[in-house]
C-alpha cells in the first residue's frame, strides 16, 4: 500500500473516531447514568472528592467487566478479515462465537437495570451502523459485500427475534471492526464514551458545571489509561466486577422515588 493510501485511511479512521466522539451521536448513552443517580441520592457521592472516586472505580470496573467482550468480538471478526471466499460455514462459525459472546455478558451481568441499558444501548449501536454507515462499508474493495456486514445484519435479524440480546459491547466490537477502527483505538474510545456519559450525567443532575465536568474528564484520561493497561489483553471469559458496591448502585434504580435516568 503506498503512502497516500496509507495516510488516508488514517484519515478515515480519524473521521470515524470524532463523529463517535459527537455527543450527537444518536446511540442512546445519556440516557444511562452508570449508578450515578443512585449513588447521589443515597449519599455515596455528594461532592467532588466522591465523584471522582466513583468515576475511577466505574472506569475501572466496566474495563474488567465490559471491555474484554469489545475485544473479543473485535478479534472474533479480524481472524478472518483476510478470508476473501464467501465461506457460509465460516460465517456461521464467527456467528456462533459472537452469540456466545453476547449469552455469556448477559449471564456474567447480575443486574437487570444494567442489562437493560446495555441492550438499549447495543440496538441503538447497530441500528447506528445500519442507517448510517452501512451503506459506505458493506462492500470490499472487490464490490462483494464484507464479513463484518454479513455478521451484524444477521445479529441485528436475532436480536430483533428475541434470540439474543445485543449488548452494548459485542455490538461495539463488531461495529467497530466493520468501520476499519484498530483495536487499540476501539478499546480507547469504549471507555471514553462511558467516562463522558457519566459526566454527562453528573452535570444533569447538577452535581458539576459543564466547565468542571471538562476539567475532571481531562482527569479521567489518566484512569482510562490505567484501567486499559491492565485489561486491553483480558479475554471475556476472565471478565470480572471489580467494585461489588457499585453493581448494588445501579441494581437499585428503579427503586428511586425519583429518577432522571433510565439506568
Amino acid at each position: 500500500m503506498n503512502n497516500s493510501a496509507t495516510q488516508k485511511n488514517i484519515n478515515k479512521e480519524d473521521w470515524l473516531l470524532w463523529q463517535f466522539a459527537d455527543s450527537a451521536l444518536p446511540t442512546g448513552g445519556f440516557v444511562a447514568s452508570s449508578g450515578l443517580e443512585v449513588a447521589v441520592q443515597s449519599g455515596y457521592v455528594k461532592d467532588n472528592n466522591s465523584l471522582l472516586i466513583f468515576l475511577s472505580s466505574s472506569i475501572e470496573n466496566y474495563a474488567y467487566s465490559a471491555l474484554p467482550f469489545v475485544t473479543d468480538s473485535w478479534q472474533v471478526i479480524s481472524q478472518t478479515s483476510n478470508n476473501d471466499d464467501d465461506n457460509d460455514d465460516n460465517d456461521a462459525l464467527i456467528f456462533e462465537n459472537i452469540i456466545k459472546l453476547d449469552y455469556l455478558y448477559e449471564t456474567c451481568t447480575s443486574n437487570v437495570i444494567t442489562k437493560r441499558a446495555s441492550k438499549a444501548q447495543g440496538v441503538a449501536m447497530l441500528t447506528l451502523f445500519s442507517k448510517s454507515f452501512g451503506e459506505e462499508f458493506s462492500e470490499d474493495n472487490e464490490g462483494k459485500r464484507n464479513i463484518s456486514d454479513r455478521i451484524i445484519d444477521k445479529f441485528k435479524f436475532e436480536v430483533r427475534k428475541e434470540s439474543t440480546f445485543g449488548h452494548l459491547p459485542v455490538a461495539f466490537g463488531l461495529v467497530s471492526k466493520c468501520l476499519g477502527i484498530s483495536l487499540e483505538r476501539a478499546q480507547h474510545l469504549f471507555l471514553f464514551l462511558f467516562s463522558r456519559a457519566a459526566l454527562s450525567a453528573a452535570v444533569r443532575l447538577n452535581i458539576v458545571g459543564p466547565y468542571y465536568a471538562q476539567r475532571i474528564l481531562t482527569e479521567c484520561h489518566s484512569y482510562v489509561e490505567s484501567s486499559l493497561e491492565k485489561t486491553c489483553n483480558i479475554k471475556a471469559n476472565d471478565a470480572v466486577q471489580t467494585s461489588p458496591i457499585l453493581d448494588i448502585l445501579q441494581g437499585r434504580h428503579d427503586k428511586l422515588y425519583s429518577r432522571l435516568f433510565n439506568s
